[in-house]
């Protein structure tokens, strides 16, 4: 195997463990937009590991003799491809899946099987995504979010789709074939509608949000009725992983919840540790709080395409909030930590009092 492939396949196995850094993120998209066939052995690779857990590297093979017995063996002489529509962002990274369930076990074992075919759309951090569906719906993804669906969506009788992350569908209208998109123990069904869901992984809560027409939030529960609510436009379900717990709420401004779709980041009396959060994910860094009262400060402010920095600087103008920057390292695998930011009060807290931005309870 030649250093530029085991390189490749060292990228595959740090995206697969979610230890792989910003810049071997570019090398390895580059790589799969290269040619077709890198593009279809990643998405094998990666079908594998879902199934099975494991990760090996190939054999030296032609590649492309391979990929055209497995499609020639599984019944497939073409290969599915996704129309992507509405990409607003040039930055934005699309993965453009085809998984064969078939395939890739044909292609890894020798074992020809049924076929079925998975597309799965992945978002790098920092960026977002925006995708039409098979069915006419459009998603956009936001910060290290992905979405996975079948190929044949629109003929299914449920219009299923898996999120991690957060996506904001705008559903196209089929009053048979209900919509569903499912999370961590929640799935949100809808029959024509907008809504926003925010899952990003692990999450301590789940928010529902609704824009516009009528959707069902269900929770997983261990009686077999289960719990589930149903939401108003301009209403909210937030859903405590820990507790199991489901709950309605009013919201005064929805475009807190979709601002992102646009690259804004938008706080309304949030309190400090639901702007940690929301940092953390966009930009992809572990947020420490060194001092507990800063639990006790809300913000409020809008930023459009800024960095962490920035906004930062932006609140400790605004608050009596200090932080330090304790950049990524590198560890004896070659593999560079998150950045990490550590937040505390300043001393100094009378120019802040009457500030309106922030409040402290």
């Amino acid at each position: 195997m030649d250093s530029d492939r085991e390189q490749i396949y060292r990228l595959i196995y740090r995206h697969l463990a979610e230890r792989i850094e910003d810049d071997e993120v570019t090398i390895l998209e580059n790589w799969k937009s290269e040619y077709p066939q890198n593009l279809i052995e990643f998405n094998d690779i990666v079908e594998v590991w879902r199934q099975t857990g494991n990760f090996k590297f190939p054999v030296k093979i032609d590649t492309e003799q391979a990929l055209t017995d497995v499609h020639r063996k599984s019944g497939i002489q073409k290969q599915k491809v996704l129309k992507p529509a509405l990409v607003r962002q040039i930055a934005a990274i699309l993965i453009l899946s085809v998984l064969l369930a078939g395939g890739y076990s044909y292609f890894f074992s020798g074992k020809a099987t049924d076929s079925v075919y998975y597309e799965e759309v992945q978002t790098a951090y920092g960026t977002r995504t925006n995708l039409e569906l098979p069915d006419g719906s459009v998603v956009c993804l936001n910060s290290g979010s992905s979405l996975r669906f079948a190929s044949n969506l629109a003929q299914n009788r449920e219009r299923r789709v898996e999120l991690k992350g957060e996506g904001y569908f705008q559903v196209a209208k089929d009053t048979k074939k209900p919509f569903i998109v499912d999370v961590e123990k929640l799935s949100v069904e809808a029959l024509g509608t907008a809504f926003n869901v925010n899952a990003y992984e692990p999450a301590s809560e789940i928010d529902v949000v609704l824009i516009e027409g009528k959707v069902a939030v269900r929770a997983e529960t261990d009686e077999k009725s289960g719990t589930e609510v149903i939401l108003e436009p301009n209403q909210l379900a937030r859903y405590d992983v820990a507790e199991n717990n489901l709950l309605k709420e009013q919201v005064s401004d929805a475009g807190k919840y979709t601002g992102w779709t646009e690259g804004k980041l938008v706080f309304l009396d949030d309190p400090i540790m639901e702007v940690v959060r929301r940092m953390e994910n966009w930009y992809n860094v572990d947020i420490q709080l060194k001092d507990e009262r800063l639990k006790d400060y809300r913000f409020t402010g809008t930023f459009v395409n800024e960095s962490l920095e920035e906004i930062l600087s932006t609140l400790s103008l605004t608050s009596p909030l200090h932080y330090e920057i304790i950049p990524a390292v590198k560890n004896g695998e070659g593999i560079y930590s998150k950045r990490t930011f550590r937040l505390s009060e300043s001393k100094d807290q009378t120019e802040f009092e009457d500030l309106p931005s922030v409040r402290n309870d």
